[in-house]
C-alpha cells in the first residue's frame, strides 16, 4: 500500500450541489479526478480513500488520503489539485499538502 498523504479539502455545500454533510468515516472512497488531466466517466477511474482528521472551517477539512488500490496511478504529490466525485457529482476540491503543513 502506498503512503498516506495529507490534503486540504474544500467541500461544496448542498446548495452548490455538494453533500449535505461532510463524511467523517475512514471508509469514504469517492472518485478522484486530478485537475488538468483529461477524463471521461466512460473510461476507468480510481477511488481515493479519504479520512477527514481535522476541521479547518465549516466546509474545509484536513484529510489523510491514498488510492484504494495499489494498481492506481502514481500521480498524487505535493501541490496536486483534485476533485472528489460521487458518481458524476462534484462534492469537493482538494490539494495535496507538503509534509511540513501537517
Amino acid at each position: 500500500m502506498r503512503n498516506k498523504l495529507k490534503a486540504r479539502i474544500e467541500w461544496l455545500t448542498e446548495e452548490q450541489g455538494g453533500r449535505k454533510t461532510i463524511p467523517w468515516s475512514d471508509k469514504y472512497a469517492p472518485v478522484a479526478i486530478i485537475k488538468g488531466e483529461s477524463f471521461d466517466f466512460k473510461d476507468s477511474f480510481w477511488s481515493l480513500l479519504v479520512n477527514n482528521i481535522e476541521s479547518v472551517s465549516e466546509y474545509e477539512t484536513i484529510a489523510e488520503i491514498h488510492y484504494l488500490f495499489d494498481s492506481a496511478p502514481d500521480n498524487l504529490y505535493k501541490g496536486i489539485e483534485f476533485g472528489l466525485y460521487e458518481g458524476t457529482k462534484l462534492v469537493a476540491n482538494g490539494v495535496v499538502l507538503p509534509e511540513n503543513d501537517f
